[in-house]
């Protein structure tokens, strides 16, 4: 019997430049001059997608110091796991975006492969190791912070403390404004760790809930922003 993959941390996998446009409700055209930051990335397209489009898009993820072939196979990896898992529990997400799991296996395939390409070419230079707690850049460097699928939803294995020191250090690095997303976790629940995020802010930064035109798990239709004042 074939093995399964077990994750211990956080899911590598090819989320794409189509999702994030929907999960971060980005319209294009006001991005133009706009530096941008990926915080978490893993092997999602967007940096790729947007460094052909000739925006300025730097990604950043703990493991980019790895060679590309390592994340690859980290990536098929994690996916097969992902799709295991999903099999299971379909009937507690949303199809919306993506039909069914075949689309979502063929359209995060995909993702992953761009990631790839650019990787090579891109690590070092826009793709750039980093510790959330701790970003290897100056303040205020971007205009616009964007980050999915890590806060909040793995509330039950990064800590109250970890919350705070990544969204602190995040809006350290940028002019503007940081998106996240999403804010439920596992069959829709909201992540108690928005509400204590939200209500520890600077009296420097303001807060808001976003309705988005994306949702996967169930209730998953909103970003948090958070802006300087």
């Amino acid at each position: 019997m074939e093995k399964k993959t077990k994750i211990t941390g956080p899911i590598f996998i090819g989320r794409s430049w189509m999702e994030y446009i929907k999960m971060f409700d980005l319209d294009l055209k006001t991005l133009e001059d706009q530096k941008i930051l990926d915080c978490a990335a893993g092997a999602s397209s967007f940096t790729s997608y947007m460094h052909k489009q000739n925006f300025e898009v730097t990604a950043v993820d703990l493991i980019y110091d790895k060679s590309p072939e390592f994340l690859q196979l980290r990536c098929q990896k994690h996916l097969q796991a992902l799709i295991d898992a999903l099999e299971k529990m379909k009937q507690e997400f949303v199809w919306t975006f993506f039909r069914n799991l075949d689309e979502l296996k063929k359209h995060r395939i995909k993702s992953c492969q761009d990631f790839y390409q650019d990787y090579k070419s891109g690590k070092g230079k826009r793709y750039l190791k980093g510790d959330l707690t701790n970003l290897p850049f100056d303040d205020n460097s971007f205009d616009l912070l964007l980050c999915a699928h890590l806060l909040f939803i793995y509330d039950h294995r990064l800590s109250e403390e970890f919350h705070h020191k990544a969204v602190e250090e995040m809006m350290r690095v940028t002019r503007k404004e940081l998106r996240l997303y999403p804010l439920v976790k596992h069959k829709g629940l909201k992540s108690t760790m928005v509400e204590k995020v939200t209500n520890s802010l600077s009296d420097n930064y303001e807060s808001k809930l976003v309705k988005v035109d994306y949702q996967f798990r169930p209730g998953g239709n909103q970003m948090l922003v958070i802006s300087k004042n």
